[in-house]
């Protein structure tokens, strides 16, 4: 077991952290949580883990080996990285280089480039031949100034959001201004805790944001949408990524064509406002078509993630139709509408 920080996008408080548990609980990874501090989490778990969670993840940044957690006083930071046996972590010859973030603005009675270059000194006077690489270093130290704390360590593992911002709506080659972000659909697919080689089911496919992400990791996936030019849409959208589908169908999610027990997760949203198709039906009528129709169909102690407006209340809704409310989220889109992104499970 290693002690490992995450440094997190500041884009939602909550999400972030909730996809790296469910990524490590997906992939069979024991843990214990150390801290959760404004983009931060700390946890103990097997290094391996940090393979899952960069290949899985779409809301961390940073995934590095911690090597102390101190007060963000400069003597302190120091005092601390000269107490670290480096010859255990870098060897004689190799190059290094040290790198600070500061999220929220944190600390700044401490000049950022001032404590990289004394951490840099400190680690330099205890390894010979050691050189300094700032653009293509063999190791790379990792510090968080967040809030009255400092983390250090070695970074492990970086995750660049460019190939979600790749995946965007309007990148792909069937658009609908309805379509899921690349990154929050991830997130959301995380949620549900598919591993590879299993079924997850998008019952509102639209323009296959879900069923793409889920494809990437290596799920099976299966999509139905009322209308057929979703269904159409979402064929093109999952050629274009190399996902093949289980199967594309015409369907309403009220009376989905799917045998009892069959599906291993569930991931969507179900379609509200002006530019989506609800078959004139209300939002939460449609929700509670489809929670009802669903609950036989997915597999015991298995999820459903779905995102509503915040005003349908999907947890309670969930709960009274027979599932267990695991968490929600809420995500601010605009001022007529905040989602709630809410974890279910059949108990």
């Amino acid at each position: 077991m290693a002690r490992i920080f995450l440094l997190t996008s500041g884009e939602n408080p909550t999400l972030p952290f909730s996809e790296v548990k469910s990524i490590l609980e997906a992939e069979g990874y024991g843990y214990q949580v150390l801290g959760e501090l404004p983009q931060v989490l700390r946890i103990e778990s097997n290094l391996e883990s940090v393979a899952s969670i960069r290949s899985r993840s779409s809301m961390t940044r940073v995934c590095g080996l911690e090597l102390f957690d101190c007060e963000a006083k400069l003597n302190e930071i120091i005092g601390n990285v000269e107490g670290v046996d480096m010859g255990q972590i870098v060897k004689e010859g190799e190059s290094f280089a040290v790198r600070v973030k500061r999220p929220r603005r944190s600390a700044l009675e401490i000049g950022r480039w001032k404590l990289e270059q004394k951490i840099g000194g400190a680690i330099f006077t205890k390894i010979r031949n050691l050189r300094v690489d700032l653009k293509t270093p063999q190791k790379t130290f990792v510090g968080i100034l967040i809030g009255d704390r400092f983390i250090f360590g070695l970074r492990v593992a970086e995750i660049k959001p460019k190939s979600f911002v790749e995946r965007g709506p309007r990148k792909r080659v069937f658009f609908h201004p309805t379509a899921m972000p690349a990154k929050l659909a991830r997130c959301m697919v995380n949620l549900a805790q598919p591993k590879r080689g299993e079924l997850v089911l998008d019952p509102f496919c639209g323009t296959g944001s879900f069923l793409v992400e889920a494809g990437l990791i290596g799920c099976r996936v299966l999509g139905f949408d009322a209308d057929r030019r979703m269904i159409e849409g979402t064929m093109r959208n999952l050629c274009y990524y190399g996902v093949e589908p289980e199967g594309l169908a015409l369907a309403d999610a009220r009376s989905m064509p799917a045998a009892d027990s069959s599906i291993d997760s569930v991931v969507t949203d179900p379609p509200y406002g002006i530019s989506a198709t609800t078959l004139g039906a209300r939002t939460a009528d449609l929700v509670e078509g489809f929670l009802s129709n669903i609950i036989d169909k997915i597999k015991k102690g298995r999820r459903v993630c779905i995102a509503a407006p915040m005003n349908i209340g999907i947890g309670e809704l969930g709960e009274r139709l027979g599932f267990k409310h695991l968490e929600s989220h809420f995500v601010y889109v605009h001022r007529r509408l905040t989602r709630e992104i809410a974890v279910l499970r059949r108990d």
